[in-house]
């Protein structure tokens, strides 16, 4: 009966051992794998701000180009009006109806 009880006892020991050694094993590839999950969240939360950043340089930049182009078209403007000034003052008709007016 004694050696019943010690075989009991040792398979119940080695059964303990196996259980807390995949207790340990378990746990520690869990840790591992929540490190991993963590550390690809930071990396795509890295690369999310990057992104933001880009983006709000994109904007700054679509905005100096709005300008500039607001600008290039009421310099365009101001171009076409010295233009019409030009062609209207030196027109020969438009000098024969300014003497005939004048006279």
């Amino acid at each position: 009966a004694k050696a019943i009880e010690g075989s009991i006892q040792a398979i119940e020991n080695q059964a303990e051992e196996r259980i807390t050694h995949k207790k340990e094993t378990l746990k520690s590839e869990l840790y591992n794998e929540l490190r991993a999950e963590l550390a690809t969240k930071e990396f795509v939360r890295a690369e999310i701000n990057e992104v933001r950043a880009e983006i709000s340089e994109v904007r700054a930049e679509i905005s100096e180009v709005r300008a500039d182009l607001k600008q290039n078209s009421l310099l365009l403007k101001i171009l076409i009006g010295i233009a019409v000034f030009g062609l209207t003052l030196f027109n020969p008709a438009f000098v024969k109806v300014v003497e005939m007016i004048t006279n």
